[in-house]
This record gives C-alpha cells, sequence and structure tokens, in this order.
C-alpha cells in the first residue's frame, strides 16, 4: 500500500481521520531500530489507557507484558520479517494490568520506491465476543460429554448382565457385580422403593424413564437417567443409564453461562444475533431486534431471511453465507435503509452456525461523509473545490464525451481586491458568497462549476461546442454584472472569462484549466469582462506576460517606466488647454510597451499602488518644469481603482502638490465609471473629499457603463471624457452624432467640462465642430510623446 502522494496533498483530511476513528491505530517505524511506535490516535489512548507520549518510541510488544506466548505473537512477528499484511488475535493489557482481548489487523506501507517505511495496526477490542465464543464452547462440550450403563435385572433384583460404562461411572468390574444384588447400588432406605419400582416397571409393556441415584463402589454417588424395558424373552428389565450428574452440573454451568451472556448482552450497545446452519435465528437481543425492525419473538425460531428479505444481496448477505460456508471471521458494513442506519458487522462462526454482532456506525460514517464533502468543497460558497473540479474534469477526459466536446470557462472576478481593501475581508467573503450561489445555478448534468482559489472559478462543461460554450460565458458575464447588496452597499462586480474547448480529450485536466486561464488573462487584456476562446498562439502571449509579472518587480526601481503626454486642444481655438500623462514601460528587451501589455498585470499586486504613487510625482514633477518656463495648462492624471480604494492616496496627493508647488486645481484626475459602480456611495465621498482640496475630478470613458441623470448629478465631477467608442460610429451610425450631442448636452446641463477623447480624422473632427464640446483629444491632434518632443512641438510656440 502507498500513501505518500495522497497523503501529502489532504495531510489535515487523513489527520482528522486518524483523530475521528473509534478504533485504536497505531503507526510504526519499520526502518528505525526495534520497529518503533511513531504514531497513536486518540481511540488508542481510551482502549488502553496509555497516552501517546508514554509508548512512542517503543515496541508494540510491551502490550503483553509478560504474557508472551502466544501463537499470535509468533504469526506476528514473522508477518513483519516478511512485510506482509496478517489478522491475529493477542491478550493485550491495559496500563492498568487488566486483560483485553484484541483482534489486530496490520500492514505495511511503502513509498514510491516500494520499500517499506511503516506498520500500521488497525485494532479492535473483542473481549466480549471472544469470551462469549468461549462460554458457547463451554456449554457445548458439557452437553456432549454423557457415557451410558448397561444392565440387565430379576425380578429379584439380581443382576444378570453389567456392561458399557458400568464399571467407569461404579468402579465395579462387571464380573464382580454380575450375580449380586443391584441393593449394592443403592442406599439401605431405598430398598424397599426400588424393589417396588421394578416389579411396577416388569409388569408394564412400554418403556418408562427415571432418574434415581446411584452409590459408586467408592460410596460416591451420581445421577443416573434410566431407560427401563422389558425383555419379553426372558422377563428381565434392561435398564439403560445415562450418567447425568455431569449433564446436570453442566446445566447449571450453562444457566450460570446463560446468565453471564444475557448480562454481557444487556451491557452491550452492539446488537447480537445467532443463527444455525440452517439460517434460522436461535437469538437476538433487543438492540439487534430494534435495528433490524423486527420484535425477537417473531425472530426467534425462524429462516433468517424470511423474515428479513430486504437484506438479500446485500453486503450482510454476502458476508454471512461466505463465512458460514469457510468458517472464517468476517466482516462488512453497510447502509441498511429499513433501520435508517449504517450497521458493522462481525461475524463469527461457531458449531451451531454463526454468531453475530452488529454495531451502529451512522455518526462515524456522517463524520466521514462530512470529511470528505469538506474536502472536496469550499467552505465558503458550498461549492466544489479545485480538487473535486479536477477529478470531475479527469473523468470526463478518461470517459469521452460522444455528443461534443468538454470546455473549461475560467472565470477571474475583476478588481475584486478592491472589494477586500475597502470593506474588509468579511464583505469580500459575502461577495464571494453571493457569487458562488449565482454560478451553482448553471449546475446541470453538463456544467459543473467550482471554486478553485479566491476569486477564481471554474465551470466544467461535457457535450460542449464553441456556441456553447460562448453563450454560457456570456450568461455567466450578465450573471455576475447583477449589483448585489453588502452591508447595505450596492456593489458591481465584472468578470474575465477564458474558454478552453477540446475535441478529442488528448489533453490533462491540468493544460486544459491552464489554457482557459491564458484566455482569461487575453480578456483582461482587452479591457474586463470580457470572454475569450483560447487558441495556440496565446501560448507565447502568456509566456510573455509570465516575463512581465516578473520583471515588473523591478522595473519601477530600475526606472524603466516613464510617462508620454498626449494633448488636449480647445475645439474652438483649437490651443492646446490640458495634456494626459499616459504611462509607457521601456522594457529592455521588448521595447517600448503600452499599458494594455502590462497595466492588467500591475493591478493584479500591491505595485499598482506604488506605481500609481509614481506616475502622480512624476506628472507633478513636469508640470511644475513646464510652469517654471511659463506655460499654463492643466495635467490629466488616471487613478486606478486600487488607488481610489487606498485610504493613503488623498495624503500621497497633498504631499506630491506641495512637494512641487503647484495647485490642486492644475490637477485633472480621471476616474472611470466602472471603477465608481463598485462601490457608488464610497466613491463619491472621497472624490467629494478631492474636489474640496482643489483638484479637478474627469469622468473618463463615460457613457460605456452605468450613466444616467441621478448617477452623474450626484458625483463631484467637473469634466466628463466621452469615450472614443462613440467617435468610432460617427460616419456609419446615423444615431451616433445626437447621441453625442445628448450626451454633450447633459454635461452642459450640470455646468460640466466636456471632453471627447479618441478623435483621429479630420471627418469626426467636423462632425464633433457641430457640437457644444469643448475640447478633443486624439491622434487627430497627436500621439502620446516624451516631455521633451511634447514640449518643442506643442509648448515652445505657446
Amino acid at each position: 500500500m502507498y500513501f505518500d502522494g495522497i497523503y501529502s496533498d489532504n495531510e489535515r483530511f487523513f489527520r482528522a481521520m486518524l483523530q475521528l476513528s473509534s478504533s485504536p491505530i497505531i503507526i510504526t517505524d519499520a526502518r528505525a531500530p526495534d520497529n518503533p511506535m511513531v504514531l497513536v490516535n486518540p481511540a488508542f489512548e481510551v482502549i488502553t489507557g496509555y497516552r501517546a507520549d508514554e509508548v512512542i518510541g517503543r515496541n508494540c510488544r510491551m502490550f503483553q507484558n509478560d504474557d508472551r506466548d502466544q501463537p499470535g505473537r509468533v504469526a506476528f512477528a514473522n508477518a513483519i520479517l516478511a512485510g506482509r499484511p496478517c489478522e491475529v488475535t493477542l491478550r493485550n493489557y491495559r496500563k492498568d494490568g487488566e486483560m483485553f482481548w484484541a483482534r489486530i489487523y496490520m500492514f505495511p506501507v511503502t513509498d514510491t520506491h516500494g520499500t517499506i517505511i511503516n506498520f500500521v495496526a488497525i485494532q479492535h477490542d473483542v473481549t466480549v465476543e471472544t469470551e462469549l465464543v468461549q462460554a458457547l464452547k463451554e456449554k457445548q462440550a458439557f452437553i456432549d460429554t454423557s457415557p451410558d450403563i448397561y444392565l440387565k435385572i430379576a425380578p429379584d433384583l439380581r443382576i444378570v448382565h453389567a456392561g458399557g460404562a458400568c464399571e467407569a461411572v461404579s468402579g465395579w468390574p462387571a464380573h464382580d457385580i454380575i450375580g449380586r444384588n443391584a441393593a449394592l447400588f443403592l442406599q439401605p432406605e431405598r430398598l424397599v422403593e426400588a424393589k417396588e419400582k421394578v416389579t411396577a416397571l416388569l409388569a408394564q409393556s412400554q418403556p418408562s424413564r427415571f432418574n434415581a441415584e446411584f452409590t459408586c463402589r467408592a460410596g460416591t454417588r451420581v445421577l443416573i437417567e434410566w431407560s427401563a424395558t422389558r425383555t419379553e424373552d426372558s422377563g428381565l428389565l434392561l435398564l439403560v443409564g445415562r450418567d447425568i450428574t455431569a449433564r446436570r452440573t453442566a446445566e447449571r454451568e450453562v444457566m450460570r453461562a446463560n446468565a453471564q451472556i444475557a448480562a454481557i448482552l444487556s451491557r452491550i450497545t452492539e446488537g447480537c444475533l445467532s443463527l444455525d446452519r440452517r439460517w434460522n435465528c436461535t437469538y437476538v437481543n433487543d438492540k439487534a431486534s430494534e435495528w433490524l425492525n423486527r420484535p425477537a419473538g417473531v425472530l426467534v425460531g425462524k429462516n433468517f431471511w424470511d423474515e428479513v428479505p430486504e437484506a438479500i444481496g446485500s453486503e450482510f448477505h454476502d458476508t454471512y453465507h461466505r463465512v458460514m460456508r469457510t468458517q472464517q471471521f468476517g466482516q462488512c458494513e453497510a447502509y441498511y435503509a429499513p433501520a435508517g442506519r449504517w450497521l458493522e458487522a462481525r461475524v463469527y462462526p461457531s458449531g451451531d452456525g454463526l454468531t453475530i454482532f452488529l454495531l451502529d456506525i451512522s455518526e462515524r460514517k456522517e463524520h466521514e461523509m462530512t470529511l470528505v464533502y469538506r474536502a472536496m468543497h469550499d467552505a465558503l460558497t458550498s461549492l466544489p473545490n479545485r480538487i473535486a473540479g479536477l477529478h470531475m474534469l479527469n473523468q470526463l477526459l478518461r470517459t469521452g464525451s460522444s455528443e461534443g466536446g468538454i470546455a473549461a470557462l475560467f472565470i477571474d472576478l475583476d478588481r475584486f481586491k478592491e472589494i477586500n481593501d475597502t470593506f474588509g475581508h468579511a464583505a469580500g467573503d459575502e461577495v464571494l458568497k453571493q457569487i458562488g450561489s449565482r454560478l451553482s445555478g448553471f449546475c446541470s448534468k453538463t456544467c459543473y462549476p467550482a471554486r478553485i482559489s479566491g476569486d477564481e472559478f471554474v465551470i466544467i462543461v461535457s457535450r460542449c461546442t464553441d456556441s456553447v460554450a460562448k453563450d454560457l460565458a456570456l450568461r455567466v458575464l450578465e450573471c455576475i454584472a447583477v449589483p448585489m447588496t453588502v452591508d447595505g452597499r450596492d456593489i458591481t462586480l465584472g468578470a474575465s472569462i477564458g474558454v478552453s474547448i477540446t475535441h478529442d480529450g488528448r489533453i490533462t485536466a491540468d493544460d486544459l484549466i491552464n489554457q482557459a486561464d491564458t484566455a482569461m488573462y487575453v480578456s483582461k487584456s482587452k479591457g474586463r469582462h470580457a470572454l475569450t476562446l483560447f487558441d495556440a498562439k496565446m501560448d507565447q502571449w502568456n509566456l510573455r506576460r509570465r516575463r512581465l509579472r516578473q520583471d515588473m518587480l523591478q522595473a519601477l526601481h530600475l526606472g524603466e517606466f516613464l510617462l508620454h503626454y498626449q494633448p488636449q486642444v480647445s475645439l474652438r481655438s483649437d490651443k492646446v488647454v490640458g495634456v494626459e500623462a499616459l504611462v509607457r514601460w521601456q522594457h529592455p528587451e521588448f521595447g517600448l510597451l503600452y499599458p494594455a501589455a502590462f497595466l492588467d498585470i500591475a493591478e493584479e499586486s500591491p505595485l499598482i499602488i506604488e506605481l500609481g504613487d509614481w506616475v502622480f510625482n512624476e506628472a507633478c514633477r513636469q508640470l511644475r518644469q513646464w510652469q517654471d518656463n511659463g506655460h499654463t495648462l492643466q495635467m490629466s492624471i488616471n487613478v486606478s481603482a486600487r488607488q481610489l480604494a487606498s485610504r493613503d492616496m488623498t495624503r500621497m496627493m497633498a504631499e506630491a502638490i506641495e512637494r512641487y508647488g503647484i495647485r490642486a486645481q492644475d490637477i485633472k484626475l480621471e476616474v472611470t465609471e466602472s471603477m465608481l459602480a463598485q462601490d457608488f456611495d464610497a466613491s463619491a465621498e472621497l472624490l467629494s473629499d478631492l474636489k474640496q482640496m482643489g483638484f479637478r475630478i474627469a469622468l473618463d470613458d463615460f457613457g460605456t457603463g452605468y450613466s444616467n441623470l441621478s448617477y452623474i448629478s450626484r458625483l463631484p465631477v467637473t469634466a466628463i471624457k466621452i469615450d472614443r467608442s462613440f467617435l468610432t460610429r460617427l460616419t456609419t451610425d446615423m444615431n451616433a452624432l445626437s447621441l453625442i450631442k445628448g450626451i454633450v448636452a447633459l454635461g452642459k446641463s450640470l455646468d460640466l467640462i466636456v471632453i471627447c477623447e479618441g478623435v483621429e480624422t479630420t471627418q469626426q473632427r467636423a462632425m464633433l465642430e457641430t457640437t457644444e464640446c469643448d475640447s478633443i483629444q486624439g491622434y487627430i491632434i497627436s500621439s502620446p510623446l516624451p516631455a521633451e518632443t511634447f514640449h518643442s512641438k506643442f509648448l515652445e510656440a505657446m
């Protein structure tokens, strides 16, 4: 037997099983000298009275004390030497010296190379059963011993013939008593009675039975059961006598043994019944009667299988027949539906049939099932966990699917860490519970949702096609995006989903999950709350992301990050009125990287806070330098959701503007609608604080999220930036311009500055000039530029 791989993955599970086992368990170190004990469970301490620290390091022979001359010990020692399992029954002694019978099942445990490293011994206290079986054997031995005496008596009591066990019983040789009067066997006061008895017996034609005392040659008296028959040919009386002294003694012993057995059975919590070789029930105690749901009076004397037909074909039925056939001890456990409980049966063969002990193991089974459930389910969401999910996926991949492919949907909640950072882990746990409840709604014969870690979930899908997987992923996105209430706050989350499908099953479960994970990160790079179907090209993309994740840890300290600046131009005067600072990464191998290549990686780690602080300070420093050169313009700086959730952000910004001597109103903080929607009230409060400090607030990507009049009017924003997606539809959608005009009118009605970003063509600009939009930003003006280039191109001419 080999446990090493399993035990390392589920150590807490197996330790819990040892702790909860009701049977004493001993584990020894086979590699150490004298095979010492290294682990015992609590049941061992209860049964033996020894504490674990009193036995660890010692050999198991200590439990036999000086009682070493036991056949089972030899078999046990030989099994250890041979490295094979064995089962023996030994007389063991508790710490207080009390002897108990122990049935021990021992087996070796090997490592991955097949080397025996441990022996495990599981004990059962079978004292009650052993003593009961011994009592039954003694009873049978008493009943089986009864010798017979043969005498022929004449009417005058003269002995005509003596044989059989006469000499053995009476002490008189047959030749010494033939011809003598039978009075030598009688007490004098019984002589007259004996003569009358013989006369009466000779007058009867039918055999007669009676008991009478018999005096032996040594003067001792024995009780004889006589069978008397008159011989028709000779008129003699044939007496066949059996010494029932031993039987009467045996009967008294049997009565004593029965009383002892009854006392034992009345004290034990186990059920007990006996079956003869014809399967008739000969005994059943109250507990067994209760569990079998049959009165004892109904069972005793009846065929067991006729009275309990529901047990036919069960584990009990098979075990009873096997023990009856092999005459070897047997054991089984199974759920017995009529009793509504789990029962363990220990079956002992006997001369008459079977003696069976039943133990209610429902509580143990419940613990075992609870442990199995906990090992395979997530405690927080009650969804299957990673182990269960991989098990299901492996099973599907082994068996295959004749009606379609097998898919894995990898689901990662967007910006979940910000929930923990902002509201605490209790709120985060509540969010995960609600998401788990929503995903459980997708559970079906073909869909198997599971939580694999943190804010990551998977749905395993069988009989799947690409279109089915995409449709399911879209429904999951819709389900997750529904706002939820946590501690009185409305929270909205998005998710990024990656989908991987195999149609031939020639892939491991881990690889399918990893492919879906890679596709999920592609979804995040698209802007989150999206789905992506894996293709082979993504492997190279994933390798690059891993490299960037590693390099990013040092990039900030190595000065590899820099800012480029994109101008914001007045739509009326064509003058530069502002500039947006955009972060870039000058990677030593991959060259200049845009935020889409690395920003989502940064947001997965605490580095995003440090990077955001650097961007803000660097933008302030550059603004101070331009101001020193006489240039007046407003600096737009993007704020991440993690920064917005940080309690230190306002302090950091206050210190930065003081350090560089610039005014707060010269800084415009750009935030997106999606990050505000996660907790509108808290975000609005924080932005109000920043606005009171003098900062300008711009709502970026306006129109892509949750915009409505009530929503906007409650936010302390000073500007809105219409998302580039509206601009791309200007030349193809007749309603696009009207929609932009409506958004501009909304902003103006709230006294907000309106900026259109993503303007790339003269046609787009011309159409925007028909609106009241204040300024534009986009490649038609300029791409983001290094500070020196921006200065020479736009500021020197001012």
